[in-house]
């Protein structure tokens, strides 16, 4: 088995406490957001608006990517992304324009960076985690986006890694907004009532070499996660597929991926009969040998991150409301 022993991209990130007005931009720094220290938590730095929420009995902040093409007359899918637990001191949200800022770019969407309530963690249904308003902050985004872009309101997705791959979970429960999401290093739980979910599109990615969210079970924050090859299949299930497509296999950089699909365009024959019209596909990618920090990990293998990165908007292309 292959271990990764990887700094944190080099992201040393020192944050001061939020002070600044509602729209920071700043394009011009020409220093790597991998080499250096910062002492501005407005992802100002990154290229991202920083906005500001007042409403749901909290101050909370989102930064917004907008495609380096953009063009105010016409419309574009909006992709929310929400990031693993934190620490309480560091501003999370910032890292992902380094993570698919570039697909944000060519695939002409918009994205929204979600950032945790203190940079602690997001409040995940049945978690043993101080409550926080979270369907009140995703809604306010949502109506603050609509209100100021012109948004595809039939492509409306969500993504979450660890903690946030969680809140992706609970948000569908309560919102009807999002034509498909995409976990990573995260599955449903044990009491995780699936029947209150609407029939949406599932991309999951989890590594085998995860010791926070384990493969095969474990438990966190009260949750009890039994096995992610197994709750994707409920979840196809869920979403009345039959059974999936023979796993494909094959490596890149010598790492092994294994891909499940459930009622895919892409991985199952339209005329075959588990396809069903494949409406409300279902993707499992088991990554073996790696770990929790998925990104972190894949990030030095060459190819791997743009694999997958590839295969996520390719996922979110083909889903629509």
């Amino acid at each position: 088995m292959k271990h990764l022993i990887l700094p944190l991209a080099g992201l040393v990130l020192l944050f001061h406490s939020c002070s600044d007005p509602d729209y920071f931009i700043n394009n011009t720094d020409p220093v790597s957001t991998e080499t250096r220290t910062v002492f501005d938590d407005s992802c100002g730095y990154a290229g991202l608006i920083q906005k500001k929420i007042t409403a749901c009995d909290s101050l909370r902040y989102y930064y917004i990517q907008l495609p380096d093409s953009y063009d105010s007359s016409l419309s574009y899918p909006l992709l929310l992304v929400f990031h693993g637990k934190g620490s309480g001191n560091k501003n999370k949200a910032c890292v992902w324009k380094e993570r698919i800022g570039d697909w944000i770019d060519e695939k002409k969407y918009i994205a929204v960076y979600g950032r945790s309530y203190e940079d602690f963690h997001w409040y995940v249904d049945d978690a043993c985690l101080s409550e926080v308003d979270e369907i009140c902050y995703v809604q306010t985004i949502l109506s603050e986006m609509k209100s100021t872009y012109n948004i595809k309101n039939d492509r409306i997705y969500a993504m979450g890694t660890s903690n946030g791959g969680g809140l992706c979970y609970s948000l569908v429960k309560e919102m009807d907004d999002f034509a498909a999401i995409a976990t990573f290093a995260a599955y449903k739980w044990e009491d995780y009532d699936i029947s209150l979910a609407p029939k949406i599109p599932l991309m999951q990615i989890h590594g085998t070499d995860d010791h926070t969210i384990p493969y095969d079970g474990g438990i966190l924050f009260c949750l009890n996660f039994e096995n992610a090859y197994t709750s994707c299949e409920a979840w196809a299930e869920h979403n009345s597929c039959l059974l999936p497509v023979a796993p494909s296999t094959f490596a890149i950089g010598g790492y092994d991926i294994q891909i499940a699909a459930w009622c895919s365009k892409k991985y199952i024959a339209l005329d075959s009969p588990t396809c069903k019209k494949c409406k409300k596909e279902v993707l499992h990618y088991k990554l073996n040998d790696i770990g929790h920090t998925i990104y972190d990990e894949i990030s030095a293998i060459p190819g791997y991150r743009e694999y997958i990165n590839d295969e996520l908007f390719d996922f979110f292309k083909r889903n629509k409301l």
